[in-house]
């Protein structure tokens, strides 16, 4: 398949799946989710036209690996398991899955690809789909972090709050004792 063409057609194809689930989601955080990610498809796909302007070859290319029934988001779209996203987390794990099966997508054709020239642009593909996903990766951080913890408090470790400011004044001298601890050292 012309590798312009299916490009526009994943891209195109991400959009309705994210409109499809933005549509079905109760709630308006999830919903929110989902219609940032089409906009996001959105200016993916302006970036891939861009490319096609300015390398004008990208209508030539074709490869063999790519087919009109492997669009990821079509697939999806079809699947019985729709998903149902509850929380803006379980959104952007939804999100995340489906990017990474895009670029997987697009680094195994160009592994297998024999033009070069082929090879290069499936890359680039794969390079914005993977700068897309690590987008999503740390809004998915973020939304994630109230889940996530670093240490219990008993095993902190005081001692790097000086880095903050806290304690500092002590460390060089500027504030005084009390007066009973005074007489004991």
């Amino acid at each position: 398949m012309n590798l312009y063409e299916y490009a526009r057609a994943t891209e195109e194809s991400g959009i309705r799946y994210y409109q499809d689930l933005a549509t079905q989601a109760q709630k308006a955080g999830v919903k929110g989710v989902f219609n940032m990610l089409v906009g996001e498809e959105r200016k993916l796909l302006a970036k891939i036209q861009l490319i096609r302007q300015r390398f004008p070859r990208m209508d030539s290319l074709k490869c063999r690996r790519l087919r009109k029934n492997t669009i990821v988001f079509d697939r999806l779209r079809k699947a019985s398991n729709h998903s149902r996203a509850e929380s803006d987390r379980e959104a952007y794990l939804v999100a995340r899955e489906a990017e990474e099966k895009v670029v997987s997508q697009y680094m195994e054709a160009a592994e297998v690809e024999q033009d070069p020239q082929t090879k290069e642009m499936l890359q680039w593909m794969a390079a914005l789909e993977r700068h897309e996903l690590r987008e999503i990766e740390s809004l998915y951080d973020f939304v994630n972090a109230p889940t996530d913890y670093l240490e219990w408090a008993e095993f902190s470790n005081l001692d790097e709050f000086h880095n903050f400011g806290r304690y500092e004044d002590l460390r060089q001298g500027q504030l005084e004792l009390p007066t009973d601890q005074k007489k004991h050292h």
